[in-house]
């Protein structure tokens, strides 16, 4: 007995609904199920904002490597004379070198902000004799103010002050530093220099200490 024919139907669709899908879907689920018209980014180039430079390009552009260096005398006689104001704002310079036998000489002298007189010695290397030869010149100026009127006449001084005393050097002692503490009724100021070398010479700065 022959069977009848059954007729062939196609599997239904997966995921797709025999119903039509509303105004405007259609296409947006074309898209979607044919994966054209996606934008991953992975296609297109990466494009680094000019405002945001990458770390390495801004270290290189601002960064300078900077070596310890040995200044001379000469050196640092030249940074006191030649950047004034290195030392503290408001200090003039009124002469340097100047000889105080027997007591050698004054490496800098100055008068500060307030018409106070200044002696500035240095040394380039860590010595307690710094301070004994500052103390030497401080006694000096104290006996010499009639020469030092004629010296430095027409600026405004203030002699009834005793004369200040800043002494520079590469490394200061706490030994010389604490010795300094029992001088009383004159006022002592440490100061520190750093030299570096640098594409036009050697380059010095100065570092104001605290009192130990």
């Amino acid at each position: 007995m022959e069977q009848p024919d059954q007729a062939i139907t196609s599997p239904p669709t997966v995921g797709r609904p025999d119903r039509p899908l509303g105004r405007g879907l259609e296409e947006v689920a074309r898209v979607f199920l044919s994966g054209e018209g996606v934008d991953t980014g992975l296609d297109r180039p990466a494009v680094r904002q000019a405002t945001r430079p990458l770390p390495q390009e801004t270290a290189a552009r601002n960064t300078q490597l900077l070596r310890p260096a040995q200044a001379t005398r000469q050196q640092v006689a030249a940074a006191l004379r030649e950047f004034e104001g290195a030392l503290e704002e408001g200090l003039r310079q009124l002469d340097a070198e100047i000889p105080c036998p027997p007591w050698g000489e004054i490496d800098l002298l100055a008068v500060d902000r307030a018409n106070q007189l200044t002696i500035i010695d240095f040394d380039t290397a860590a010595s307690d004799e710094i301070l004994v030869r500052g103390l030497s010149h401080v006694d000096w100026a104290l006996g010499n103010v009639p020469n030092l009127r004629r010296m430095f006449r027409g600026q405004a001084i203030n002699y009834s002050l005793r004369p200040r005393l800043v002494l520079i050097a590469p490394e200061l002692s706490f030994r010389v530093t604490r010795a300094a503490q029992q001088v009383t009724g004159l006022r002592i100021d440490w100061v520190r220099y750093h030299a570096v070398e640098s594409a036009g010479g050697a380059g010095i700065l100065f570092e104001r200490l605290q009192p130990q």
